[in-house]
């Protein structure tokens, strides 16, 4: 029988992506059932950028950050176990209270987390009063009128007012609590009395629980004229209504609540991300439905340590359309995350990224002067995958900033070619691929991949006669973009499977390919 050739390529209702969670024999060509350190862009699968240290070298290993402009100064404020600090440029100095250091942080179930109100930082921490950095300040204080013997897992910033959640009074544990505090004005932490005085009717403040179900308040994230309040197991909206109520309270959802304190990101056009105990989904406030079922689901779910579950998070990459869904797998370094499934809302295409051991991901200014400049920039014009005026080189762009808790040092994400200067693995591989008709046994003879960039990949080209019968594969050839058109193979099956890989510095983009194939057994 003659030779045919059966391409794959995108098309404009299937671009490249991953899909694990569906058989490979029965997914449309342009799906990888495999995929690390890739991207998915345009229709096209790519090597991702890698991260670069900056800012210098933390004092204390970071757990959280969050950028913050004081007057007209941009800095990092970051937290380790018991101090908190700032870094103005590279310089890296104390700021906690001058009252001492904080209780040392046993878990990252109580992390510092926090939000700017009317110019004011607020954080928390869990285990101590809430601190408050001003403007005119030179370190943290504690939170001006707030009760002595309570504390918050979380405190929002939101209509002027703080909101505390997830309460501790006197040792007593409160979780399903919320408090908020009088009205705020800009500048301040208080409002100079009764802040936080529930008792007092010339205060806002007021208290209320979230009942109904037996999850635990984790976090709250503004969304629109609302601030929705995640539980474990249920949503709940806050929406202000001024007198004597203050703010109004009423439940979203009852039968989905938060995976982890930090897994909700907000995209900025009226949605937020959540990941569940089951799902990753997307909400408007009113409708709720699942990005990821039938995608990779069973496989992320099936993936995360189940002792240290509670540190997954999720990032928003908005110059890159992204919601990064950051978990640690089983056997992960101290539990830290070390592996982010990456969602393109835009492209709704999925992908896997390694992560160097973060406990959190910040958004904020990079000042590239600190990081990478067009004289740093590797490779040519040509093949730098970063548009003019993306986030590498403008310090007008939120970037990335990983805390890299195991190694001490702060990353910045979609940086350069190498992971810190360490070349790294970027892997597209492809089982139980047809290439024409399922019955019929074919002898693949070549593939013609259509790869653009620089450097060299290694294509391995193999077979299966039987559905998860396992793959053999050729060893493999290495292909030199821009000079190679094919890979010689000889190999035979019912079922291809291909696997590109690069382990250098060197970008690519794979746009398609071609096989080479022809039947030689009906049966």
């Amino acid at each position: 029988m003659a030779k045919e050739l059966f391409n794959v390529a995108a098309t404009p209702d299937s671009g490249f992506s991953l899909n694990k969670d569906l058989s490979p024999y029965d997914m449309p060509p342009t799906f990888f059932s495999d995929v690390q350190n890739a991207r998915f862009l345009d229709g096209k699968a790519g090597k991702i950028l890698g991260h670069s240290q900056v800012l210098g070298t933390p004092t204390a290993a970071p757990y959280w950050a969050i950028s913050w402009l004081q007057g007209t100064t941009d800095l990092w404020i970051y937290g380790g176990l018991t101090e908190l600090y700032k870094i103005s440029g590279v310089t890296h100095s104390t700021v906690t209270r001058s009252s001492g250091s904080y209780t040392t942080l046993a878990s990252t179930e109580n992390n510092w987390q926090g939000g700017v109100l009317g110019g004011v930082l607020v954080c928390t921490n869990g285990l101590d009063v809430p601190q408050s950095f001003t403007q005119a300040g030179s370190q943290f204080t504690d939170l001006a009128d707030w009760p002595s013997t309570l504390r918050c897992k979380a405190i929002v910033p939101f209509r002027n007012h703080l909101i505390a959640l997830n309460l501790t009074d006197s040792g007593a544990a409160k979780p399903f609590t919320i408090r908020w505090s009088d009205a705020i004005p800009a500048g301040a932490a208080t409002n100079g009395t009764n802040t936080w005085n529930t008792a007092s009717t010339a205060s806002e403040s007021a208290e209320t629980s979230l009942t109904g179900t037996k999850g635990h308040v984790l976090n709250g994230l503004q969304l629109g004229n609302e601030l929705i309040v995640y539980k474990e197991d249920s949503v709940f909206a806050l929406n202000y209504v001024g007198g004597a109520f203050t703010f109004n309270v009423r439940e979203k959802f009852k039968d989905t609540g938060l995976f982890a304190r930090d897994a909700v990101v907000d995209l900025g056009d009226g949605r937020h991300v959540m990941m569940s105990t089951n799902d990753v989904m997307i909400h408007n406030g009113n409708t709720i439905k699942s990005v990821i079922d039938d995608k990779v689901k069973t496989f992320l779910f099936s993936e995360i340590d189940s002792t240290y579950y509670y540190k997954t998070f999720l990032a928003h990459n908005k110059i890159r359309n992204e919601v990064w869904i950051c978990f640690p797998q089983t056997g992960a370094t101290n539990g830290f995350p070390n592996v982010a499934l990456i969602w393109n809302y835009r492209e709704n295409t999925w992908t896997f990224r390694d992560l160097p051991n973060v406990n959190f991901i910040a958004k904020g200014l990079v000042n590239p002067a600190l990081t990478n400049t067009w004289t740093a920039s590797t490779g040519t014009w040509e093949t730098n995958t970063l548009a003019w005026a993306q986030q590498e080189y403008n310090p007008a762009i939120d970037s990335l900033l990983m805390c890299g808790t195991n190694d001490t040092k702060f990353y910045l994400a979609d940086s350069g070619t190498t992971f810190d200067g360490t070349a790294f693995t970027t892997r597209l591989e492809r089982v139980g691929l047809s290439a024409g008709r399922t019955d019929a046994v074919k002898s693949i003879t070549r593939v013609y991949p259509r790869i653009e960039g620089t450097g060299t990949v290694n294509i391995s080209i193999g077979s299966e006669l039987q559905p998860f019968q396992g793959v053999s594969y050729n060893d493999p050839v290495s292909f030199e973009i821009g000079q190679d058109s094919k890979v010689d193979c000889r190999v035979r099956g019912r079922y291809m499977a291909i696997k590109i890989e690069s382990e250098t510095a060197s970008q690519f983009d794979l746009s398609g390919y071609a096989v080479e194939a022809e039947v030689v057994s009906d049966r």
